[in-house]
């Protein structure tokens, strides 16, 4: 299964479309893993990574990693690359992206083969950066969504965030990932993903979680700019929450906490409001997202009118 993956920007939001970088190459290197993999395809698998610009090697404490899932089968290069705007939001951020190029052989399941060749090839890339691969951001689209979805279940104790986008394969609730805030977003064109959506995060939020949904009304199996916008703030959120990972020596790290929320948005709608306002307590449960800061609720959707109630 092969999916054309389109960035797209309804013309009434185009002033929010998100800026590009050009992808420097110079900055993107792989290493190779051997692996136990049940085919051939995958015996050695390539990890491409990207060093974000300004990096420092002398500097006292360790870099964040993004481990970016791309579409279907894909290569990892172009993900490393830092396309559809992750460049920028790394260098901004000073992240390193990690794209894996896994093929085939059910490797969004962590358990069988993948995840040891990711934290191999993590081990590899450690050896030449000093990078933080104890608590890792996840972000995935497609079967890469299932990707970010399952590995961070698979090792919730190295996980600080991820964000599925049009996911199709999701893991089953549970409360070691109740605190570790998660992002799911799905067009309602892309129906059965859209429906799989909505159920695992009805799941989640009846265990207490703060789980981010966000429907796109009327797009189908794409990206789009909006859910890369809400997948960048929630990680960056996550990468500043816990930036005491990142110094070197750290005795122990943080158990995660769950997020206060000060805003509340109604998916039905797609705006937000205060957390303490009177259109928040309105909104209908099924349509109540929970939003930690107001710059995730700006990604997300568009403040409301208060006071109107």
């Amino acid at each position: 299964m092969s999916h054309k993956i389109v960035l797209i920007f309804p013309i009434l939001f185009a002033s929010a479309a998100i800026a590009y970088a050009k992808p420097n190459p110079s900055r993107v290197f792989s290493v190779e893993v051997a692996t136990h993999a049940p085919s051939p395809t995958n015996r050695t698998v390539k990890l491409w990574y990207r060093v974000p610009k300004g990096y420092n090697h002398s500097v006292n404490r360790e870099w964040r990693v993004l481990v970016y899932f791309g579409g279907r089968n894909c290569s990892g290069k172009k993900e490393a690359s830092g396309r559809f705007g992750w460049g920028r939001w790394a260098d901004k951020n000073g992240i390193f992206l990690v794209a894996p190029g896994f093929r085939d052989d059910a490797y969004w399941r962590p358990e069988q083969w993948s995840g040891k060749a990711l934290f191999d090839g993590l081990a590899q890339i450690k050896q030449r950066y000093r990078i933080c691969d104890r608590k890792l951001l996840y972000y995935g689209y497609s079967a890469g969504a299932q990707c970010s979805n399952l590995f961070a279940a698979w090792k919730p104790d190295r996980t600080r965030c991820w964000v599925s986008h049009a996911c199709g394969v999701f893991h089953e609730p549970k409360t070691s990932m109740r605190n570790i805030l998660g992002v799911v977003t799905c067009g309602d064109a892309d129906a059965y993903r859209y429906i799989l959506g909505r159920r695992f995060v009805e799941r989640y939020k009846r265990m207490g979680a703060v789980i981010i949904w966000r429907s796109l009304p009327n797009i189908p199996h794409i990206l789009t700019g909006r859910s890369v916008r809400l997948a960048q703030a929630a990680l960056s959120y996550s990468d500043k929450l816990y930036a005491d990972d990142l110094t070197r020596g750290s005795a122990t790290l943080r158990l995660p906490e769950k997020p206060v929320c000060l805003f509340v948005g109604d998916d039905a709608e797609t705006c937000f409001y205060p957390a303490d306002s009177v259109e928040a307590s309105h909104i209908p449960p099924e349509d109540a997202v929970d939003l930690p800061t107001k710059e995730i609720a700006e990604a997300w959707g568009f403040p409301g009118k208060t006071g109107t109630q």
